[in-house]
């Protein structure tokens, strides 16, 4: 099955989120709200990611870990991984130069493999399969400007479920990273927007950190403190990192 390169609605326009809606409004309601980030910047790009695979393994029945694969340019690397298990097995694809991630991105067409399809194409690839006791593969391909960019690789240890409401969670949050992708591709310098993610990815530490430490201060949930760092980068003219770092350096400091 390939995804439709056309026009694509709004994530939460969709059919697929409609449909998921009348299944399950109140859970719906709350991922339009988590998915609430405007994909303005590398670092908000790099946030909604996190969200969108934190939300694959809590809502898809049977997905245990998640990423994301971006192919932006000739050097494939992953972007919100769920658990170092993702991390590893995609980079042991990415140095095979091929795997259900990669094959999807390349197609255009989703890739869904047992761990005994993964062994008969690529022997090597089901041997870290099996390592990190993965047992079901489903890769969901990203466009941007209609043209494959990455996938939404989501791993089970047991089986992935494949109802329609879980076919629409998948989908509608394919639809919220290719998004994302578009905006961070969107002056078609793909090699550059790499680049930019990459860095991004690099800094998430320290914004991480940051989150933690409003957390701490304000006595609230992640999410809220990420809005805290969000409100003053609007305010300060800055970007997130400079606002995480400047919450950083005044702990150290000793001024906050």
């Amino acid at each position: 099955m390939v995804i439709s390169r056309g026009p694509r609605p709004s994530p939460d326009n969709s059919d697929s989120f409609r449909r998921a809606q009348l299944a399950d409004p109140v859970g719906m309601d709350k991922l339009r709200g988590l998915m609430n980030v405007s994909a303005t910047s590398p670092d908000h790009v790099i946030e909604l990611m996190t969200r969108c695979t934190g939300a694959a393994v809590e809502l898809v029945s049977g997905v245990d870990h998640a990423g994301v694969t971006a192919t932006l340019d000739n050097a494939p690397f992953t972007v919100a991984p769920t658990d170092p298990l993702v991390e590893a097995f995609d980079r042991a694809q990415y140095e095979f130069g091929d795997g259900p991630c990669l094959s999807a991105s390349r197609t255009g067409n989703y890739i869904r493999m047992s761990v005994t399809e993964v062994e008969e194409r690529w022997p090597v690839l089901g041997h870290s399969a099996r390592a990190a006791q993965l047992t079901d593969f489903l890769a969901v391909p990203l466009f941007a400007e209609r043209v494959p960019v990455g996938s939404f690789n989501l791993y089970s240890q047991k089986s992935i479920e494949h109802s329609v409401h879980d076919r629409d969670l998948v989908t509608v949050l394919a639809d919220y990273l290719g998004h994302a992708l578009e905006v961070a591709a969107h002056d078609d310098r793909r090699d550059r927007a790499a680049g930019s993610l990459r860095e991004a990815i690099r800094a998430r530490g320290d914004i991480e950190r940051a989150v933690g430490v409003v957390m701490n201060q304000n006595d609230c949930d992640a999410l809220d403190a990420f809005r805290e760092l969000e409100t003053r980068s609007a305010t300060n003219s800055d970007n997130i990192l400079e606002v995480a770092r400047q919450i950083l350096a005044s702990i150290d400091d000793g001024s906050s």
